[in-house]
């Protein structure tokens, strides 16, 4: 996409402002009644009721004059998604200081040089949206997200934009966070699907890149220190490795807001970093859970996002679709070659999905699958034998599944969420941004 640039500038702090949604951070005020509350939903309220404007929602893209990325899609929605998208994740570690980047998660909407991290809270309580505000740190990236009420947005993206700025990392904060390391690992040893997932990753990139954990353990404890996490701020979290993304705003908002956040303040230079290439060395791994099934993953290898080969494993990913034993319905994979040469051959086998993960040099395709544990082998053989005669795919499989992806590539965009997601990804990955009406393209010109 082509990136309006944004420049900084010098403006009259009461002429800014003027420019903020009525907002008082020191009280809560009595709910007033409601002088609404009789009126039915089909009568109009309004004295001057405005026509509608009707504007084809469009990606607009800019970047500041210190190298971040903005891109948004204004759909007229009433509740605005923000995210702030870092390009620096799990992979990024080293054995100085492994677990870091969940540290700096658990560290996100703590004391900033301008606010406490109770006045952080309390505003974010205010503005509705401290259940949405969020931070997760990944394999190749960290995200801070937040859904609010659109009017509230330039007062969001400052908060956004000072937990990567000029956080303060304060000692008794950073100590007070790290219960938190032993809660993260019990919660991810509980969700089964997650620990086979990263199991998946360790064993597949044994002690390299995308193959360490983003979730840290009690081992990393001796670094979770301000010191650590700032260290690791000041080698990742640049302006150039970062895109500010937004969904239900105007995007000459979003870009000025940005803009405004970093005018007067010194951001974080570039550091030339070594990205080791992810090495994929395959394995074995397993652990004793708590869960009465068996949850195994079988994968391999598969294309780097922006490789030519995305569209079609993800195209071999529908056909072999999947599907459960409890579930019969129109949409849930039954004609599916997953539901039909392995859920439906065994009783023992619960359910069995495929899936196809990419990351910027690399990627993993494979199928999920949860059975009774002394049925598992047979499983595993099936599987094997399902991927194995994806070789042969007819024109009418293939052109279903066309269907199928595309079908449900447009439905998934409506998530406002999942186009912020989507949209931050792409950006920190190539760069580059795809429409679902791109991809759907790509999609029609693959052939058997």
């Amino acid at each position: 996409p082509t990136f309006a640039p944004v420049k900084f500038q010098k403006e009259d702090v009461e002429a800014v402002m003027s420019e903020l949604p009525s907002f008082n951070f020191y009280e809560i005020k009595e709910p007033e009644p409601n002088p609404y509350a009789a009126s039915t939903l089909d009568k109009c309220i309004l004295l001057d009721p405005p026509s509608p404007v009707l504007t084809a929602p469009k990606a607009e893209f800019s970047q500041l004059e210190n190298g971040m990325k903005v891109a948004s899609v204004d759909k007229g929605g009433l509740t605005a998604r923000l995210g702030l998208y870092v390009n620096a994740g799990s992979r990024f570690e080293n054995t100085s200081n492994f677990g870091v980047s969940n540290m700096v998660s658990m560290m996100s909407y703590a004391s900033t040089a301008h606010l406490s991290q109770l006045r952080t809270v309390k505003t974010l309580e205010q503005l509705g949206c401290n259940a949405t505000a969020t931070c997760k740190a990944g394999r190749e990236d960290i995200a801070y997200t937040v859904g609010v009420a659109r009017e509230f947005m330039p007062l969001v993206v400052p908060l956004l934009v000072g937990n990567v700025l000029f956080p303060r990392l304060l000692p008794w904060e950073v100590q007070a966070a790290t219960k938190k390391v032993k809660e993260a690992k019990s919660q991810l040893e509980a969700d089964a699907d997650a620990m086979v997932s990263d199991l998946l990753h360790k064993a597949a990139y044994c002690n390299n890149s995308v193959g360490f954990s983003p979730v840290a353990s009690e081992r990393c404890l001796p670094y979770f220190t301000p010191e650590t996490i700032r260290a690791f701020l000041l080698d990742h979290f640049a302006p150039e490795r970062m895109v500010l993304v937004g969904v239900n705003v105007k995007h000459d908002e979003l870009s000025k807001w940005a803009m405004r956040s970093f005018a007067d303040y010194n951001a974080i230079p570039a550091k030339k970093r070594e990205v080791a290439k992810a090495v994929y060395t395959g394995g074995d791994l397993r652990m004793e859970g708590a869960s009465p099934f068996c949850h195994l993953a079988v994968a391999m290898e598969s294309g780097a996002w922006g490789q030519q080969d995305v569209a079609p494993i993800t195209l071999l990913q529908t056909i072999l679709g999947g599907g459960n034993a409890s579930s019969c319905a129109p949409g849930s994979g039954v004609t599916s070659r997953l539901h039909t040469q392995v859920v439906k051959q065994s009783p023992y086998v619960e359910s069995c999905a495929a899936f196809n993960t990419s990351y910027s040099d690399t990627g993993l395709f494979g199928v999920y699958g949860v059975s009774h544990p002394d049925k598992a082998g047979e499983m595993c053989a099936s599987i094997t034998k399902a991927m194995t005669g994806l070789t042969t795919v007819s024109k009418d499989e293939l052109t279903r599944a066309k269907a199928m992806l595309k079908g449900s590539l447009y439905r998934q965009m409506d998530d406002d969420s999942v186009l912020m997601q989507d949209m931050g990804s792409q950006l920190l990955m190539s760069g580059r941004y795809g429409s679902p009406a791109d991809f759907a393209k790509v999609i029609d010109a693959v052939t058997e």
